[in-house]
């Protein structure tokens, strides 16, 4: 049986984004997504209300469009793994926004699904969790 697929924020982004040059290949991949990560929704909605050059959605549109998307279907890391993935992150060393990485990487792997990505510096805290991870070309 095939793994069951979720994703990072760069493939959310990319795929709400008809201005992001990686949108057709993230948009792609989008229906193929069984759920996210509750830390994806996060992110995303942050991202997407603080984007440069005029492209900011207020914050409850930001909202709404997350809602959609994952229409229920989110996982989260147990909070007892918490302290072991940055104890991992450290001992990788990973710093900054790679923690966070971290985090997304390690509730994939607790939930058995490959992470499909466009991040390609996410790659090392993928690999130093343990996530089973591919890039979207």
């Amino acid at each position: 049986m095939a793994a069951a697929l979720t994703c990072d924020t760069s493939v959310v982004i990319a795929g709400l984004s008809s201005w992001h040059q990686q949108h057709a290949a993230a948009r792609a991949v989008l229906p193929t997504i069984e759920w996210l990560a509750a830390h994806v929704l996060a992110e995303t909605v942050s991202v997407l209300s603080r984007l440069p050059g005029g492209r900011a959605v207020p914050l409850s549109d930001a909202v709404s469009l997350v809602r959609r998307l994952a229409d229920g279907r989110v996982r989260q890391l147990r909070a007892d793994r918490y302290l072991l993935v940055l104890g991992a992150a450290g001992s990788a060393g990973l710093a900054g926004g790679a923690v966070y990485d971290a985090l997304v990487g390690a509730t994939a792997r607790e939930h058995d699904a490959t992470l499909l990505s466009l991040d390609r510096r996410a790659q090392r805290a993928y690999a130093a969790v343990g996530a089973s991870f591919e890039m979207v070309e």
